[in-house]
């Protein structure tokens, strides 16, 4: 689970009332009561022709509004952390087709349980044998009478070796049904995909190269890094894909997509380019990844696929492309994303053995950034504490201005989390808080919770909502009107 900020409430104007702020001073903290998590929307879905007609009343058709964020028109919402600072927003829209319009709380993940292809939950202990890893390669040698030096492998051996190891992945929800792509990565049946391919599947289909289906388990998922792992039970072995060393990439280099655009009607479609850009910084939807710029075409369907290099390894996991909107008016071609596959595979490898990533950091809050008219108090307000997060229980409390992080000024929720980023479950915090009821500032120690741990809805939300209703709405009083905000 991530901390988020939540938008600032913007109070009504009240005229000379303003007054302010008393001097800060140090105090002991003392517990109060938290309220739930927002959840904010993930993606649009879009609906691939082969189940138009279909569900044509459910889902908005192919060919409708990409996955994309207007960083200009959209109302602002909860921000998820960012690894770095950055500047203005690049909008953004997922590459794959995914099977309905949902919602994220604290970075939820399906976790530890494993869905079957008819709606049953198992757990993901009743996994038996050993668990597969994902292998990095290095570069193969390779025979010099077929093989060029410059420009690798041939594109036709490229596809050859490459597509019987590229799914499509149909995913079933409540709203209908979508599509994306995904790589077998075990000879066993293990596919990676992207979340955003079977995020809140009912069931799940994977269609090999060769037409032939199964219905997939979905082993375990990762919001924050769009990954996922499903499984299948082959009748015979499946053909695994080869996995290279994306950290060896190089801008101008050859590189292939393969996946199905567009659906299963264009599966196992291959696209070639270039590596355009490593280690590029972008924004989907509030949540900033380091991933592989490509001008191999990628569009809604490659999601979950394999972008390949030249020596026919999958070295990322196709995602996204580049809007026009991001640019205003301007047209924009060529421009599509891949994770990393070093990146992806820690996360796959914890997916498999556990069902989710363990050990992420959380203080549990959501907060806004606030800033006191004078500019003396800035910092993130609290908004809510997850009842079963740690900080809940030391000292925290809602209405709270975080205003410095181990003694590391935090005006802002994404100044937290790169501090906090670095960080395990457990470790400590020593937060500076700005107390609105006492006009003090605190000193607290808090200790981070497993993000595991935060999934779900907070127990305590139903028992305060009925609080807040019983008692004719909610019992935190807006503080912006006192700092003149």
């Amino acid at each position: 689970m991530n901390d988020f900020n939540k938008n600032p409430i913007t109070p009504e104007p009240r005229g000379d009332e303003h007054t302010e702020p008393q001097q800060p001073t140090m105090e002991q903290p003392a517990a109060e009561t938290q309220n739930t998590e927002p959840r904010t929307p993930y993606q649009t879905p879009v609906q691939h022709p082969v189940y138009h007609q279909a569900t044509q009343q459910q889902q908005q058709p192919y060919g409708g509004a990409p996955y994309t964020q207007d960083p200009m028109g959209a109302a602002p919402q909860p921000q998820p952390p960012k690894k770095k600072k950055h500047g203005k927003a690049i909008a953004i829209g997922l590459g794959g087709v995914a099977a309905a319009c949902l919602l994220f709380a604290g970075g939820a993940l399906i976790g530890h349980m494993v869905y079957t292809g008819n709606g049953n939950a198992v757990t993901a202990s009743a996994q038996a044998g050993d668990l597969p890893t994902v292998q990095i390669n290095e570069a193969p040698d390779l025979d010099p009478d077929n093989y060029d030096v410059v420009n690798g492998l041939a594109g036709e051996e490229i596809y050859k070796k490459v597509s019987p190891s590229i799914v499509s992945v149909i995913s079933t929800t409540a709203s209908g049904t979508g599509s994306g792509s995904g790589v077998i990565m075990s000879e066993d049946g293990y596919i990676i995909t992207n979340n955003h391919v079977v995020e809140d599947a009912q069931s799940v289909t994977v269609q090999l190269s060769d037409g032939t289906q199964y219905d997939a388990t979905i082993i375990g998922t990762d919001e924050q890094t769009d990954l996922a792992v499903l499984k299948v039970e082959p009748e015979g072995t499946l053909t695994a894909a080869e996995f290279g060393d994306s950290d060896e990439l190089q801008p101008g280099e050859y590189a292939y997509a393969i996946g199905s655009p567009g659906g299963v009607q264009f599966a196992n479609t291959i696209t070639g380019g270039r590596i355009s850009a490593i280690n590029r910084d972008v924004t989907i939807n509030d949540r900033v990844m380091t991933l592989i710029q490509t001008d191999a075409s990628i569009n809604p369907g490659n999601s979950g696929g394999a972008l390949i290099n030249k020596y026919g390894q999958v070295v990322g996991i196709t995602s996204a492309k580049l809007s026009s909107s991001g640019f205003g008016e301007t047209s924009v071609e060529g421009m599509g994303f891949a994770i990393p596959i070093n990146t992806a595979k820690e996360v796959v490898d914890e997916l498999i053995a556990n069902g989710y990533v363990a050990g992420r950091p959380s203080i549990g809050i959501t907060g806004s950034n606030v800033e006191s008219a004078d500019g003396s108090i800035a910092g993130v307000q609290v908004y809510s504490i997850d009842s079963r997060a740690k900080a809940a229980s030391e000292g925290l409390q809602v209405g709270d201005i975080i205003t410095a992080v181990n003694g590391t000024p935090t005006p802002t929720m994404d100044d937290i989390n790169e501090i906090k980023e670095d960080m395990q479950a457990g470790d400590k915090l020593t937060l500076t808080v700005y107390r609105i009821s006492t006009g003090k500032m605190v000193n607290l120690t808090v200790t981070l919770t497993d993000a595991h741990d935060l999934e779900g809805d907070d127990p305590a939300e139903e028992s305060t909502q009925n609080s807040q209703s019983s008692n004719g709405g909610s019992q935190y009083q807006n503080p912006f009107s006192y700092f003149g905000w």
